[in-house]
């Protein structure tokens, strides 16, 4: 049985590296990746706290062949992560809201979430007939 979502917008799994820095105190920055994308939000994994509320500048790139993307997002909930690797170090799961991205920037990120949710459709329905075909 499959799972019901409750979000506001569609969200996809991907990993996109994202650089962040804090709009109020510049010595809290550093990068983290995407664990799943929607055009109003993300949840990236990093390797540092950050308080809730704390907005932050981000800049990531979608594609190499593009300028990158800039946004202002505010921290909405964080935790740690269940699985520790061998290091012992500890990472943290964080949920963003955009609050503003340029238009330009919103539709090329919309598009991008479409394209990952399309191949990953292509992927599922592979998956299935080549089971169907392997019997």
């Amino acid at each position: 049985m499959g799972t019901i979502e409750h979000r506001k917008l569609f969200r996809v799994q991907t990993s996109i590296k994202i650089f962040y820095e804090s709009v109020r105190n510049s010595s809290i920055k550093g990068e983290a990746y995407t664990a799943d994308v929607s055009s109003i939000g993300a949840q990236v994994i990093g390797r540092a706290p950050i308080e809730i509320g704390e907005e932050l500048s981000i800049k990531f790139f979608i594609t190499k062949e593009k300028s990158p993307i800039f946004a202002l997002a505010k921290v909405i909930w964080q935790k740690e992560c269940k699985y520790v690797p061998e290091s012992q170090k500890m990472y943290y799961a964080t949920g963003l809201m955009l609050l503003d991205m340029s238009p330009d920037d919103a539709i090329l990120t919309s598009d991008y979430i479409f394209d990952v949710a399309k191949k990953q459709q292509l992927k599922c329905e592979k998956g299935i007939i080549d089971q169907f075909e392997a019997a």
